[in-house]
């Protein structure tokens, strides 16, 4: 009982460290934005397979497509992280910068509805993987449906009116904005005249903020409406469950990480002559600390329940056989490892060395590929994962780790920097996932 409880004890460790090193790259050069929400969600996935140590868990495709899922939800947050000293900063395109005085429980607000929507289709993919429950066509069809017409719906109407309500300011900032630049047609207004196009609200002062709350808000019950649908459509419960459990787990360790911005900037209205110390950046902290903190409770949450029945994946059943067998080579090998282990060489990298870089890593994936199915028999998306889990979690870490400290960004390479703390952070986490992914590899092709 004491070596289970050390061991999962371990396994959740693991499971922080790894979401916290991949939170962390996905806010550097090459893994951004919804892009580097897909290799946080296929690699941590992977993860998750060989930790529940189910010998019928998720398919290779089927965890592809929940790392896709992740994408939907990308919110924005640059003018979120102070907000927390009570001070929202309202810039426009020129640099021009006001600030307003607002609740610091309101900048807390903010934060938690930003990690709540942040990843909840992911979540509840997650559920759905991990789950006893098949999903048929329709299921997966009404959850992107539900997601993509509440979250639409919501940005025209209530989420305005909610914003209103948890921090007034904003709108305030905004339509000071808009006063200032000659525009009359209020917040609302000019919203709706140019739809969620945050890079045409940047021009005015408070606009970039007014937009991005907006969008949270709409994430936040977008999120909760897919919920209500899994649980009452699709009628699983496991997966609504952990859909929920995924987005507090976000709720909380992007708000508690926002400390570190509260510390930078002074503590409250900036004057309580709070710092860092040196080698502590708090944008970068509070990126590892985000998915350090979400991944090691999403970890302990899904080592406790998931089931042990066979993942059942009825989505392409009725497709014929060669079109499946595309779409399943698609997801999984295209999506899931090709685009994951090129794009961070393709946008790293400058001119000729960019292309043919992607080029030399795109032909070694589809040679491993090749080789694969020579060697077993199988295409890769027929893959056993309970054994191959951890080897494709071992390169992806130990490729990232590659990238991420020795191949050229326009800030400078990373090991140039490793007397900042969330460098040490990385280089600590990737060793310790290497480390536990081979030793699992290794016993798993030795059984």
């Amino acid at each position: 009982m004491k070596n289970k409880k050390l061991e999962s004890c371990i396994l959740v460790l693991l499971g922080a460290l790894l979401l916290g090193f991949l939170w962390r790259v996905r806010g550097t050069n090459g893994w951004g934005s919804s892009w580097g929400l897909l290799n946080a969600g296929f690699v941590f996935t992977l993860f998750l397979i060989f930790a529940t140590k189910r010998t019928k868990g998720p398919s290779l495709q089927l965890t592809a497509l929940t790392a896709l899922s992740f994408m939907l939800t990308v919110p924005a947050w640059g003018t979120f992280l102070d907000q927390c000293t009570g001070i929202l900063t309202a810039t426009n395109r020129d640099g021009e910068t006001v600030l307003y005085e607002i609740s610091p429980l309101s900048g807390v607000a903010v934060m938690l509805l930003l990690g709540f929507g942040l990843a909840s289709v992911y979540g509840i993919l997650l559920g759905r993987g991990f789950g006893g429950h098949a999903w048929r066509l329709r299921d997966y069809a009404a959850v992107l449906l539900v997601f993509i017409i509440v979250d639409l719906a919501a940005k025209a109407t209530v989420s305005h009116l909610i914003l209103k309500l948890i921090e007034p300011q904003a709108v305030t900032a905004f339509v000071d904005g808009l006063k200032s630049a000659g525009e009359t047609s209020g917040a609302y207004g000019a919203y709706m005249s140019h739809f969620s196009a945050v890079s045409w609200a940047k021009q005015f002062t408070g606009g970039r903020n007014y937009f991005s709350s907006v969008g949270t808000i709409s994430l936040v019950l977008a999120a909760i409406a897919c919920l209500l649908t899994t649980r009452f459509y699709v009628r699983d419960k496991y997966a609504a469950k952990t859909g929920a459990v995924v987005c507090a787990a976000f709720a909380i360790s992007i708000t508690v990480s926002d400390l570190f911005f509260f510390f930078a900037k002074g503590g409250y209205h900036y004057e309580q002559g709070f710092t860092l110390p040196d080698g502590f950046a708090a944008w970068s902290l509070w990126e590892y600390f985000t998915g350090f903190i979400a991944g090691g409770i999403i970890t302990a949450y899904l080592l406790k329940t998931a089931s042990e029945k066979e993942t059942n994946e009825t989505l392409l059943q009725k497709v014929p056989a060669k079109p499946r067998q595309a779409l399943c080579f698609l997801f999984a090998v295209i999506a899931g490892i090709g685009v994951n282990a090129v794009r961070p060489v393709l946008v790293r990298l400058d001119g000729v060395a960019a292309v043919l870089a992607s080029v030399v890593v795109g032909l070694f994936v589809m040679g491993c590929a090749f080789l694969f199915y020579k060697k077993t028999g199988k295409a890769p998306y027929h893959a056993d994962l309970y054994k191959l889990s951890p080897v494709l979690c071992l390169v992806f870490v130990l490729w990232i780790y590659v990238v991420y400290m020795f191949i050229s960004r326009p800030e400078g390479r990373a090991w140039q920097d490793m007397k900042s703390l969330h460098n040490i952070l990385v280089t600590v986490s990737a060793a310790a996932l290497i480390a536990a992914c081979g030793t699992a590899t290794y016993k798993r092709c030795k059984s």
